[in-house]
Formats: structure tokens, sequence, C-alpha cells
């Protein structure tokens, strides 16, 4: 149970509240508090709404002290911890030890890293609470001071202050695992600042066919997390962005007309980082749909870049009276090469020169095969005759399908925000129902080979959500909650590291806990109970 104390600092309120209790009191004085009345928060956190303390032979309850003329402090000290630096850090009984509001990328890659360049060497060490540190601390890349690292130093600050502090990453490495040498230190930031590093980014800007095409089809850079929204999306759920090779031309090809411009950003090795297409307005200025970007620092390029002339994205009816190059299918005068418009209105009308955008056109933009219009196709599986709004094309088997037949061999990957192919999917375990509870899901490759959000499990060798993976040091592998749940592995109650059954040593207090950490603690094995106990000193 949490430590409070309270001081008087209000006599006035006090003596409002209970007369003979500010007679007694000393003002600016602490005042240990027992028995307190305590109300947790929806987000964890615990305010005191009740008190009985001590004054002399006197016991006084008194509620609501922080209304009443007292000062509310709490104990963040953690006298009984073994693990040095939570110690330092303070008492953790409020972290929630299973919040997803973390950076679970950079998480991932340090639990991998520190495994590399330790040897593994800290998993023997009793005292040091690996996963708890990283729950406590909660480290994630800083946005505003990128490549630095943002964290809670303390108990205090994160739940008292709320202050968190963004700092060098040699620092933070230090300040979580003091146990590590200077030139492991020097190891991990290196690989951090390699994996994690602003990029150098380039911006570009055209008006040609040719330059469209590139920006939407060019291979892109490594993704990271993105916080998307309508004005700000992930290039991984942009339909347009394959390269059209069934078609004779690229559907954003159209887009040169003359009234747009495409805006991108490569990388040092000349991918697509991110694009946006912007419409020119007479007095120069930009209005574009939304940006598409593998990264924050990407899509924050074109934005400043857009804004700072005076323009404005992401914004409906920003394209209406902007036109399309007019590139009929096949001959055909109804149907047309064309892409998905992002922005409101998503219709055109043929002017007989020009496809304009409008929302009275009578050709729906909604479609994502890049033909618009009035042209007919079949089913491939069922032959079913479908009109330009029925069909479903597929980019994988470039292959167009109705609506039944498509969904027989796709499906929607939520973590790609895009649909694939059941070839392009894996099976892999996804949390259900209770906090340890799981049911099997299918997922696109990208969303496995690219994504942050699985882990391969070499105990049942299958992908898991990282919420149901746990890093064994032990074995330097990860292993899944089938792993725990069949009892061959198990996480210890003292260092809350995972260990192989092989290690599981019981205390005579009823903990599990790993051989190292009994050993190391002074406990033996009792061949009778098969319990671990202290050792008996002789006299």
């Amino acid at each position: 149970m949490a430590k409070y104390w309270i001081m008087p600092h209000d006599l006035d309120k006090v003596t409002a509240y209970n007369a003979h209790l500010a007679e007694q009191v000393e003002l600016y004085k602490n005042y240990d508090v027992s028995h307190p009345e305590i109300n947790v928060h929806y987000d964890s956190t615990k305010e005191l709404t009740g008190a009985v303390i001590y004054v002399g032979e006197f016991r006084y309850l008194v509620a609501f002290p922080s209304e009443v003329g007292f000062v509310v402090k709490r104990d963040w000290s953690a006298p009984d911890e073994i693990d040095p630096v939570l110690k330092a850090w303070g008492n953790y009984e409020d972290v929630n030890m299973w919040n997803r509001d973390r950076d679970d990328t950079l998480i991932t890659w340090f639990d991998r890293a520190l495994s590399r360049v330790t040897g593994g060497a800290l998993a023997a060490k009793a005292e040091v609470k690996h996963t708890i540190r990283m729950r406590c601390f909660s480290p994630r890349r800083s946005k505003r001071f990128a490549p630095k690292i943002t964290m809670y130093q303390s108990a205090r600050d994160r739940f008292e202050r709320e202050r968190e502090v963004a700092m060098k990453p040699a620092r933070a490495f230090s300040l979580m695992f003091p146990e590590l040498e200077h030139k492991q230190i020097i190891e991990l930031t290196d690989k951090y600042l390699d994996r994690f590093a602003t990029r150098k980014l380039f911006l570009k800007e055209g008006s040609d066919a040719k330059d469209f095409v590139k920006a939407y089809s060019w291979t892109q850079a490594p993704t990271d997390n993105i916080n998307t929204t309508y004005q700000r999306k992930s290039s991984a759920s942009s339909c347009m962005r394959y390269d059209f090779d069934h078609l004779p031309v690229h559907p954003v090809s159209v887009y040169a007309s003359g009234d747009f411009k495409i805006l991108w950003s490569e990388d040092a090795d000349g991918k697509i980082a991110s694009r946006c297409v912007v419409r020119v307005m007479p007095d120069g200025i930009y209005r574009g749909g939304p940006i598409y970007g593998v990264s924050e620092q990407a899509i924050d390029l074109l934005e400043h870049h857009i804004v700072a002339t005076g323009g404005e994205y992401g914004c409906d009816g920003a394209w209406e009276g902007a036109r399309l190059l007019r590139k009929p299918v096949d001959d055909d005068e109804d149907s047309f090469y064309a892409p998905y418009l992002d922005p409101e209105p998503r219709r055109l009308y043929d002017d007989g020169k020009y496809l304009v955008i409008s929302h009275e056109g009578e050709i729906d933009a909604n479609g994502y095969q890049g033909t618009l219009g009035a042209s007919h196709c079949h089913c491939e599986n069922c032959n079913t005759g479908l009109s330009e709004d029925e069909m479903y094309f597929s980019e994988y088997t470039e292959c167009h399908y109705c609506n039944d037949c498509y969904y027989d061999e796709h499906f929607y990957c939520e973590y790609a925000d895009a649909d694939y192919h059941i070839d392009q999917s894996y099976m892999v375990y996804v949390p259900y129902g209770s906090r340890t509870g799981y049911t099997e899901e299918r997922v696109s490759d990208w969303a496995v080979e690219y994504g942050d959000h699985f882990m391969f499990c070499e105990n049942d060798d299958e992908y898991w959500h990282t919420d149901l993976a746990y890093f064994c040091e032990h074995e330097d592998i990860y292993i899944s909650q089938r792993g725990i749940d069949a009892g061959t592995y198990f996480i210890s109650d003292w260092d809350n590291e995972v260990y192989p059954d092989d290690q599981r040593a019981i205390t005579d207090s009823g903990d599990t806990i790993s051989i190292e950490e009994a050993e190391g603690d002074e406990l033996e094995l009792d061949e009778t109970d098969n319990i671990w106990k202290k050792k008996e000193e002789e006299d």
C-alpha cells in the first residue's frame, strides 16, 4: 500500500474543519498517515481522500485533506526493492505493466540490441529486472528533439509531476542500465542512431507525367510507425502505389494536365519517403490532397513546405474545377484511365478535352482499378459481367473479380490498412478476451515482415503479437504465451523475466523463481520436498 503523510499549511481551513485538531497540530509539520482511503482514477493514478493521523494521544480522521488545509505528500521510495535502478526510480506499484501506449518499435529493437551487445549477461543477474525497468522509464523516441529519447526519470516525475525528459541516447541507456560498460553504451548508441536517427531527405517537385508516376510507384523508403489522420497517411495504405504494369499508362499520369504538381521527398538512396499531389491555383498557392509518407519526418517535410508557401493540404473541395488529362481506354469514349481521387468531390465530367473534377460529374472517381467510366469486364472466377462500380481488381493476380469472389481469395489487413491476397498472408496469434487470451488471425506478409506488431517465437515456430511474445534472455529467443500456459517456460516472481522450465525453483515462501536467482540469494534445494530454502548456519 502506498505511504502518505500530510502537512497543515492553512490553519484557518483546518480550524473550520475541526477546531480541536487545529489546536493540536503544528503548522508545516509532516504527520504520518495510517489507514489511508485512496481513490484510484481511470488512469491508475491515486488520490488520498481520507486519512487517520495521530497527534499526541489523540486520533483524528481527516476527510479530503487537500480541501481542508493540508498538503498531501506521497512517499515514492522503495526501500525493499532488490533492483538498485528501480530502488532509485521509486515505487512502481502504480505502473501499468500492460499499457499499450508505448513505443513498441523502440522497445523491441532495444531488447534485441541489448541482448546482442551484452551476450545475455544481464539475464544472469537476479537484481536486474529488465522488463520492469523498461515499463517504468517508458522510453520513446522524441518527436520534438529527435534523435533523443524521452522518458520518466523517477516515479515522482511520472505520477506526481507528470514530467518527461528528452535526453541523448547514451545517457538514457546509462540511466536505465548502469551495469553496461562504456564500450557497450557506445555500441548501443551507434546502433540506435543507425536505426532511428533523422534521415536525410531531399524535397522534389514536378509536373510531368513521369514525375507523378515516379513519386507513386518508385521503391519506397523503410516505413516507421505513423500517427495517421485524414490529412496524414501511411504510404503503405495507398491504393495507387503500385506500378499498374497491366495497363498501358499509369493512372496518376493524367494529373499532368497543367493544373497539378507532385511534391515528393527522397532519402539518400533515392527511395520515396513521402508525396502529395497539389493543385496550383492562379496565384501560385498550393492546395493539396492528403500527404502520404513512410515516417513522421517525411510527412512533416512536405507539410512545412506547403504551409510555408501559404498553401494547405488534405482539404475537401480544394480540387473542384481542376482538370485531368483525358485518356480513353482502348478507344472506348465512355471509360478512361484515371486514379482514385483522395479529396472530395470524387466525381468527373467529360468536356471532350479534359476530365473535370466536379460534384455534378457523371463519372465516379472512387475506384482503385486505374480505369473509370462505363467499361465492363467479367469476374475471373464466376464470369459474372461487372460494371466499373462492381468490379474488384487484384494487384496480386492482376485479375478482376466480383465482390464475393474477390473476398474468397483476398482479405483486409488492419495492420497494413490494405487488402491482400491469401497467398500474401501469415496466420498469427493475437490478443483475445482475457489479458493472456489469444486467437488465430490472418494478417498480411507486410505486417509480419515489415511491421512492428509481431514476433517469431521459436518455442512453437509461430508468429505472435508483441503483447503475447516474451524475450527469454536465458536462451536469447522469443517465446509465446503458449509456452507460458503450457509450463515449458515461466515468468519469475522476482525479476519478472522469462526462463525455461528446467530453471524453475520454488521457494518456501511460494515464489516461483529461477535457479540462478535462488543460488544468488544463497538458497539451497531441500530434496525432500524440492523446495529452495535459506541455508542453515552452523553454530
